[in-house]
Formats: C-alpha cells, structure tokens, sequence
C-alpha cells in the first residue's frame, strides 16, 4: 500500500497519522475501515491551516475526511468536537462514516437529543444541527465551550454570523491543535463563494495550482468583505496592526507573537470525483445521474463552477482590474475633470473623483450636509482648476442640490435618452455610458494613481476597506440584464447593484459618470456595433 507522508505540526502535533491507518488495518474487526484517497482528501487531512475548506465538487469525499480529521485526536481524554450539520436529518452519512471509524474508540449514542460518540478514554464526538436556531439562541449553545476541532458539513448553508461565532470557540486549554474543517460545494450566492475567491478562477472553476495553497487573514468586521488578507501571516498582520496591537501585550511575547496569535491560516482544497475510486467502483452510475441535471446545477456539481450566475454577466474581469490597478497614466491632453456621485450625511458615500484625461489623480470621500458639500466641491474644482463644465455629477436625487450653484455643469441623468437618441442600442443614457467604461477596461485606456489604492474608506458597515478592494468588489455592479442580451444593451438596476454588493456602488458609479464627456473626450456621439457580445 502506498505510504502517506507523515505530517507534523510546529509545535510537534502529528496532523496525519500514517501509523494509525496501519493500525486500524490490522485490527481484527468486522466492520471496513476505509483508507484516505490520494490527492484532495489527502492533502486535506495533511494541512495545518487553521481553517480548512474542503471540496467543490460532488463525490470527493468530503463526508469521510470531515470525520476522519478527530481521529487524530480520538485518544486524548481531553478531546472534544462538534460536527455540525443544518438539519438534524441530514446526519445519515457522516453518522454511517462514523460507524466504520470510531467504534474501537467508543460508543454511539444514538439518541436524537444526543447524538454523540462518547469515547473510551473520555472525550466526546458530537454531531450537531443548527437550522432552528436564532443567532442568539446559537450562541447561548455554544458560548464558554472549548472546541478543538470543529467540522461544518456543507458550510454554504451556515450563516456566516454563526461561522464567525465558533471561531470563538475553536479553542481549548489542553495542547490540540485548534482547527475548523469545513466542507462545501459550489455556492454562487453563499458568502464562501466570496471568502474563497483567491483560489477561484475568473471562470468560476477552483485553480489547481492555488488548491492546498495558504492564506492569511485576520478576521474583522460582520461580513466577509471586511477580512484582511494578506500572503504570510506577517503582511495580514502588517495590514491589521490599526486593530490589533491595541490588544497586544508584551507578556504575551512569553508564549507567541501577534503575527501567530491574531491571524488566521487559510487553505482550500480541491475534491474530485475521479479521485474517489470507492464510489466509481461501487456506484458507476453516479456521474450519470449528476450530468443529467439542468445545466447550472451540473456545472456546479461536475465543473466546481463557483461564479455561474455570474459567466456572462460580469463585464469587467479581475484581469482588467489588476491592469487598470498597475496601467501607465492615460490619455492626459490637458483636459481635467471631476466627477461626483452625491450623498449627504448619514446615507452612503459622496464620491469624488480628479480625473486628468482618463487618469484618475485623486480621489475625495465626504459625509456632509447640503452646504458643506456645494462648499466642498467649490474647493475641489479651485484645487484642481477644473472648469466648471468639466464637472459632472449624477442629478438624479440628491444630486439636484448642484443644479442653481454650478449651471455649467454636466447633469447626468441616468434614465436619459442615449447620446444617439436611440434606445434600441442602449436601454438608457446611464447604460450607455457604463458600456462606454466596459470598453474602456477592456481596452486598458483607463489608469488610477496607485498611491490612491492603499488608502481606507468605511463603506456602510464596512470599516477601513482600501480602495483597491472596494472598486474589486464594485466591479460586480457593473452588469448586464440578461433578458437583453437580443435586445438593447441595459444595465442592471440600482437596487439589483446593491443586493448584489450589499452596498450603494458609489465609487463605480462616479465612474460612470466621467464617460459624459465621451468616450474618446469631449462629448460626442459614438455609434457602436457588436453590442450583442456582451
């Protein structure tokens, strides 16, 4: 039999025990123990993240690798762990993995109140649903527990309220290795699409190359959009210092450092049907039955296509972002311009952006009242020396407030009649104009300072975004209905952009609002064919 490579931790924890599998072999037992495959589920039950993703796939083992992560563990009296599962009836795998794993290291009981494993030598093995529990109620449940090992099934249908809860709980006092081991299939919508993206594809589909791979992150805020990211533990941590080091304590330099106690270690793995030779060989007509589905649920299912809803639908790639965020300066003949999608305090974003040609040179974020911000502009196009038909602002709303102080100004109405007066081409003037900077990103004629893109914005609930990742994530509103694809090109609605973001896309939308003055200057009309191929 193959031998698998031994795997330690740091501090010495053996993670994937080799001697173990051997052991189990040679017991004279008789039920089946079931020998961890090569490739996904190996290399899954080998990592030392601290939370580990596992799957996108249909049939790559994810139950048996979710149960078999506690063996590690089984014997210390001290052990415990909770496998979590939405409904109480959904248990019937993992329980029947269970059944071919644990029996020589306790009993199962099979009460449905409590349905645990209490184990010889005095740990214990729970499994756990969640569906019936408020956020407060789920707390009260788990909170003052000590979790070593926690396994989510199926971590798509599990808040992340709840996910960010157990971090809290991932903890004991005892020398186990602290973990969460979180199953998953592909789910556009579920905030695991968003937490997971680094290893994901423009295409939706997982990156070999990338799958097993670390990340680094510290955990802020209520949403997923918050958390800070960084490529070793020291630059999230660099990154984050503004939070943390508030809570560091030179003592703790006894026992750790801040980089190994407030930032997270990442994986996603990548399960594979063709890896798991068991269920080919004993259920062939397995990949029949899923590539009979429709045809989203089969390109999740067999692909591990993460973003389908969203192929097609998405004009501005993260390619285009990456070149846009590194591109030379563009198009600067002397023409300035400012731009401005308005707010006032207490809504979203007011939004300013200095443009030099299709160079952004700066960018201004105000939160203030009717006469602040008619002062606040005044200033900017004096500081800039933009003349004042070089302004442009959204005068749809809150924007009217420019109209009797800036006359010469471009009023930009997104319901509008389209520059060529032809709504069978563009739906209306605002979709013209964001098909305008669709063209632009593809053709990598629009630049940005980068000194600009470190810089933090709080948007809604979102503390201290950088500007890089909020456009990063802004480019989703930038999106084609799709019933008009035969049609007239239309942008998705104001509304649609906000559930899709959780947020008014008001960086973006400022955006738009430059291509007023034309797409190759000032304001012209450009007759555009092939517009059924976006």
């Amino acid at each position: 039999m193959e031998k698998y490579t031994n795997f330690k931790t740091k501090d010495g924890h053996k993670v994937f025990s080799y001697e173990y599998i051997e052991h189990l072999r040679s017991l004279n037992q008789p039920h089946k123990y079931i020998i961890p495959q090569a490739g996904g589920q190996e290399r899954a039950l080998s990592s030392s993240a601290d939370i580990i993703f596992y799957g996108g796939k249909r049939g790559g083992g994810k139950s048996f690798a979710l149960v078999d992560e506690a063996v590690k563990d089984i014997r210390n009296p001290n052990f415990v762990s909770y496998i979590l599962r939405k409904e109480k009836d959904d248990f019937k795998t993992l329980i029947e993995t269970a059944n071919n794993l644990y029996p020589p290291f306790g009993e199962y009981n099979r009460a449905q109140n409590d349905m645990a494993w209490r184990l010889n030598n005095g740990g214990s093995i729970s499994f756990r649903y969640f569906k019936d529990s408020s956020y407060e109620e789920f707390k009260d449940r788990f909170q003052g527990r000590e979790i070593p090992y926690i396994g989510i099934d199926e971590v798509t249908q599990m808040p992340y309220k709840y996910f960010k809860y157990l971090l809290t709980c991932n903890r004991n006092s005892k020398n186990i290795r602290n973990r969460i081991f979180a199953t998953c299939n592909p789910d556009p919508y579920s905030w695991v699409a968003e937490f997971i993206d680094w290893w994901i594809g423009e295409d939706g589909i997982a990156l070999p190359e990338r799958s097993g791979k670390s990340r680094f992150c510290f955990m802020d805020g209520d949403t997923v959009v918050d958390i800070i990211w960084g490529d070793t533990r020291d630059e999230a941590y660099q990154k984050a210092r503004h939070l943390i080091d508030k809570y560091w304590k030179d003592e703790f330099y006894e026992f750790t450092t801040p980089q190994d106690m407030f930032i997270k270690e990442v994986t996603f793995i990548i399960g594979e049907l063709t890896e798991n030779k068991i269920l080919l060989k004993s259920d062939p007509s397995y990949m029949a039955s899923l590539s009979q589905q429709d045809e989203e649920q089969r390109s999740r299912d067999l692909d591990g296509n993460w973003k389908f809803k969203e192929v097609g639908t998405d004009l501005i790639t993260r390619t285009q972002m990456d070149l846009f965020f590194n591109n030379s300066p563009q198009d600067f003949n002397g023409e300035r311009y400012l731009t401005c999608d308005p707010a006032l305090e207490g809504g979203d974003n007011c939004v300013f952006w200095y443009w030099e040609g299709f160079h952004i040179k700066e960018v201004e974020v105000a939160k203030v009242d009717s006469k602040s911000l008619i002062e606040k502009t005044e200033h900017l196009l004096k500081r800039f020396k933009v003349p004042e038909e070089n302004f442009a602002y959204d005068n749809n709303g809150l924007g009217q407030i420019f109209g009797g102080y800036f006359p010469r100004a471009v009023k930009f109405n997104n319901n509008g009649t389209p520059t060529s007066g032809d709504r069978t081409l563009y739906n209306n003037y605002k979709s013209e104009c964001a098909y305008y900077l669709v063209q632009k990103f593809r053709d990598k004629e629009i630049s940005i300072e980068r000194s600009l893109l470190e810089r933090r914005f709080d948007v809604k609930r979102h503390r201290g975004l950088t500007l890089k990742d909020i456009l990063m994530k802004e480019k989703k509103a930038i999106r084609r209905v799709d019933a008009t694809v035969d049609k007239c090109w239309t942008l998705i609605t104001k509304q649609e952009m906000k559930r899709t973001l959780g947020w008014s896309p008001d960086f973006m939308e400022s955006m738009i609002t430059r291509m007023a003055f034309g797409y190759n200057g000032k304001k012209k009309e450009v007759k555009v064919n092939g517009l059924w191929r976006l």
